[in-house]
């Protein structure tokens, strides 16, 4: 399968160091709390749905950042809620 990378994103984030195994970066998307400053971060959340939702992850990945860095809102906070979030407001944002 194809993997959205660090050099695929369109925005500046921190890259802060965490183990392979923390639930930030790994398992599946649950109520542990998501920042959408950090890199790593954002590569798990885009690489997850395009694992399960999309054939071809650039476009898609493209879509997932730019809505998620320029439209989330600050109270949405766990992984669980950015999933909910994306499913609910997919169309609703158009991304150019």
């Amino acid at each position: 399968m194809e993997t959205f990378e660090k050099s695929d994103l369109a925005y500046e984030y921190d890259w802060s160091r965490y183990e392979r195994d923390d639930s930030r970066i790994s398992g599946s998307p649950d109520t542990t709390a998501f920042n959408r400053k950090e890199g790593r971060e954002m590569l798990y959340l885009i690489n997850q749905l395009a694992s399960h939702l999309a054939y071809g992850v650039d476009g898609f990945g493209n879509r997932v950042e730019k809505l998620l860095h320029d439209h989330l809102p600050t109270e949405i906070r766990s992984q669980h809620e950015v999933m909910r979030w994306l499913r609910i407001h997919w169309r609703s944002f158009s991304v150019h």
